[in-house]
């Protein structure tokens, strides 16, 4: 993304220089983020993809910065921080609310008279405005420069929170979720976008790090907001608070930030043509579906699993998961001098085997053990992101990233918070509530059987 030509002025092959990452499996890698961080995506949900920087407004490229462009990124890292400290006040009103209603679900679904089932179909509707926002935000960017999109994100969420903040019906409050989603999900390109644009080629792995503190921070918070205030508040004022924020802070960007005056690109069918027949990019979508599931799925059902079907204490369940996400800040720059060390496939097999075990876990486990899974078990799988962002960017030529990233994202994304709690409230409704968490658990383990083949593959 550090390179603004046109696409036709891009060579067929895949500089390493520009990925970073072109040995991925090897140690070693030239540019790693063995230092910095490498370039994470939300985890969990985050799973954030970059857009391209600079086509027109007809989807092709342009053929070089216009009035206004952010095209040239600064020659010092220390420039770029006020606008990524910017961006990461973004991220965390875009990320934080989706994650929201997760310590909120039980108090939701006793005020509806939700089944367990009803109520996780409001994460189904979530991913449901998130994902084909994600896919169409590329035509959206041709249109609208990206601090307009990032602006226009924010607050679309803190709408859509308002809406669910007063909902007087259950069906309402879903409208509000949709929402939600389709403003998170046209922030992804422009965001990642703007970090590109304002940071250091050479550094561009500790900008995307210092991009995913918003969402792992978000992981932190939204279970100890919830516990905190939902006792002396309840759940509508958290939720109206939060839109407050939201609308603030994308008033304020828009009002304020300088960075961001480029347009995004469109996928078109050439791309799509090319990627689909690499078969890195199918192994992704296998491995960052059941590493969202892990993440994301989890987190979104973990309270309500812990509370009604492991009896645990409301405050210490929101506790447990808040404190779980603490140590998964520090795996994001972590992961990348892993990655480097031993690879890109091992560290998906020591990955998926311990997440996988933990996963597991969390329904068999008592006691001392129960709560040692429930803040390890997110900590690992935190690790599997940023080296996943970074094997996604290396498969294709670089002008395709970001569609191989909007391809992937959605759909991982649309399972792990989506189909994910939804399968969880049915098994709950049916007393089956832990086969999800061991059927995950042991399909990330059976997965690691493909890791070889991913080495082996061409990218």
């Amino acid at each position: 993304m550090g390179n603004h030509r046109s696409n036709s002025e891009h060579p067929p092959q895949e500089p390493t220089e520009e990925s970073g990452y072109e040995t991925l499996d090897l140690p070693g890698a030239p540019e790693s983020a063995g230092a910095t961080g490498a370039p994470a995506p939300e985890s969990p949900g985050a799973l954030d993809p970059p857009a391209a920087e600079a086509p027109g407004p007809g989807g092709g490229a342009r053929s070089g910065p216009g009035p206004g462009s952010d095209h040239q990124p600064p020659r010092r890292f220390r420039t770029a921080l006020p606008g990524l400290a910017a961006i990461v006040v973004m991220v965390l009103s875009i990320f934080f609310p989706r994650l929201l209603f997760s310590p909120l679900l039980v108090p939701i679904q006793h005020e509806f008279g939700m089944t367990t089932a009803a109520a996780g179909r409001i994460f189904t509707t979530i991913a449901g405005g998130y994902a084909p926002a994600m896919v169409l935000s590329g035509f959206i960017a041709t249109r609208l420069t990206h601090r307009l999109i990032v602006s226009t994100a924010s607050t679309t969420v803190g709408v859509g929170l308002a809406v669910t903040a007063l909902a007087p019906s259950a069906a309402v409050m879903y409208l509000g979720a949709l929402v939600v989603g389709v403003g998170a999900g046209i922030y992804a390109p422009s965001g990642l976008s703007i970090v590109s644009h304002i940071t250091p080629t050479h550094r561009r792995g500790l900008g995307f790090a210092i991009h995913e503190l918003g969402p792992a921070t978000s992981f932190v918070l939204a279970p100890a907001v919830a516990a905190a205030f939902l006792p002396i508040a309840g759940w509508r004022a958290i939720m109206g608070g939060t839109a407050l924020f939201c609308v603030a802070a994308g008033v304020a960007y828009y009002l304020l930030g300088r960075a961001g005056l480029s347009h995004g690109e469109a996928p078109v069918w050439g791309n799509l043509k090319a990627i689909f027949g690499h078969p890195r990019f199918w192994l992704m979508i296998v491995f960052l579906i059941l590493a969202a599931s892990a993440a994301i799925g989890v987190f979104s059902v973990l309270p309500t699993f812990l509370i009604e079907h492991r009896r645990m204490d409301p405050q210490l369940a929101n506790g447990l998961v808040s404190a779980s996400r603490v140590s998964g800040i520090l795996m994001i720059f972590l992961s990348g001098a892993l990655t480097d060390r031993f690879g890109f496939h091992a560290m998906v097999a020591a990955i998926f085997a311990i997440t996988g075990t933990f996963t597991i876990m969390l329904t068999v486990a008592e006691g001392a053990v129960l709560a040692l899974s429930v803040l390890l078990q997110p900590a690992v799988i935190s690790a599997f992101f940023p080296a996943a962002i970074a094997a996604i960017t290396a498969i294709g030529p670089p002008r395709t990233r970001n569609v191989v990233i909007s391809l992937i994202i959605p759909l991982a994304n649309l399972v792990g918070q989506g189909l994910f709690p939804a399968i969880a409230g049915y098994l709950a409704d049916i007393g089956l509530f832990d086969r999800v968490f061991q059927v995950t658990g042991a399909a990330m383990i059976v997965a690691i059987a493909l890791t070889p083949v991913f080495a082996a593959s061409r990218r």
